[in-house]
């Protein structure tokens, strides 16, 4: 069971960054009717486990459980959702746990590396805000602002809720329905983004850290895509750094034994897209793991892949997309995202009939398109 929020971090009301991730901590200290041990123990007799997690787009509230538990964790999780309480001391506490996140996160050199990453890559959007805000933002935010920000975006016309397992679709309108008072009626006001502008960042910047190692990163800005779009994007990094017969693990790691790490990820908005290129190495290598990396990028920006390379891609994407398909929260979570951020359903079939049906010149046409060397963000965290 989850219920997704259409509020993420680029939702953060201005100077109050992390007010999302911190609503998101806050629900779960009190309800109208709950404290928050409480509400855990209550989880634990139904047998269940319940999280949350907050995105740059969205907040996830979720919960696994048995379906003969299945009311009674219906009715705690919206509860918890739909049926806080705020109380100062609780936002005292919750904000403190959010600033040991928070430095725990600076003690990370990946986490470091990606935040500043995005930040140059997003600029004056709102989607450069960090999710988890910083200790100064945070330190701001008042029990009113959670308030506020609360009343503004948790209401019917931003919520989706997704049920994965054996049960009738009307069982579950109805319970929707019983609830809807408590959800909140439909509004015609939904939240309105302003859409990032798309500005190509070719640049390379050096920067000192306190890490031991040197931590690269490879970024790129790009536009929002539709559905075969995405696949592309997502066969492209697959075959850039993700699996270990992708180009750079095969040539960093395996043929040059110059990095142990080396991946690339990427990530869809609901109006742009990035994909990012991460690895770390001994100081002594980074010249020559820098050089290697660029040459790589520019030999497929220039001749693309091979038949071998993209038809190994569509069997690792099929079977990933499948293979997701059996975890059921892994399901529910998709619904959700797919729902928020791309406002359509993603049909099974139709995924893996667009996967089965792309051609090698659509795919290096894309490359040619979209991954120019030239306009990539590349920065290189090096030791003091």
């Amino acid at each position: 069971l989850g219920i997704g929020i259409k509020v993420g971090s680029r939702d953060d009301f201005i100077g109050k960054e992390g007010i999302a991730h911190l609503l998101e901590h806050c629900v779960f200290r009190r309800t109208k009717k709950h404290i928050s041990s409480e509400i855990n123990e209550l989880f634990e007799k139904n047998g269940a486990y319940a999280n949350a997690f907050t995105t740059k787009e969205y907040t996830l509230f979720y919960v696994r459980g048995l379906k003969h538990n299945f009311l009674n964790i219906w009715d705690l999780l919206n509860e918890i959702v739909f049926q806080p309480q705020f109380e100062r001391s609780d936002l005292q506490k919750e904000k403190s746990i959010i600033r040991e996140e928070i430095r725990s996160y600076n003690e990370d050199p990946e986490e470091v590396t990606f935040d500043y990453a995005e930040k140059l890559l997003f600029g004056s959007s709102s989607l450069s805000h960090p999710i988890l805000g910083t200790i100064t933002s945070l330190n701001k935010i008042q029990i009113d602002d959670l308030e506020q920000f609360y009343d503004k975006y948790y209401s019917g016309s931003e919520i989706t809720i997704s049920v994965v397992g054996n049960f009738e679709h009307s069982y579950i309108l109805e319970l929707v329905s019983r609830n809807q008072q408590l959800i909140g009626e439909l509004k015609n006001d939904k939240n309105q983004r302003e859409q990032i502008s798309i500005i190509n960042q070719g640049f390379k910047k050096t920067l000192s850290s306190k890490f031991y190692q040197t931590h690269l990163i490879f970024s790129i800005l790009l536009p929002k895509f539709d559905k075969k779009e995405r696949l592309l994007l997502s066969i492209a990094s697959l075959l850039i750094g993700e699996t270990a017969s992708s180009r750079l693990y095969k040539t960093l790691r395996e043929k040059y034994g110059l990095v142990y790490n080396v991946f690339s990820s990427f990530t869809t908005y609901s109006d742009c897209s990035t994909i990012h290129i991460y690895s770390s190495m001994n100081p002594l290598k980074q010249n020559r793991s820098y050089e290697i990396l660029l040459k790589e990028l520019t030999e497929i920006h220039k001749n693309g892949f091979t038949p071998n390379e993209l038809n190994l891609a569509k069997e690792q994407l099929k079977a990933s997309t499948i293979i997701s398909l059996e975890n059921l929260s892994e399901r529910m979570q998709s619904l959700i995202k797919s729902e928020l951020v791309y406002g359509t359903y993603d049909n099974l079939n139709e995924t893996i009939s667009l996967i089965e049906n792309i051609q090698l010149n659509e795919l290096n046409k894309f490359v040619f398109n979209y991954l120019n060397p030239d306009f990539w963000l590349k920065i290189i965290y090096v030791p003091k």
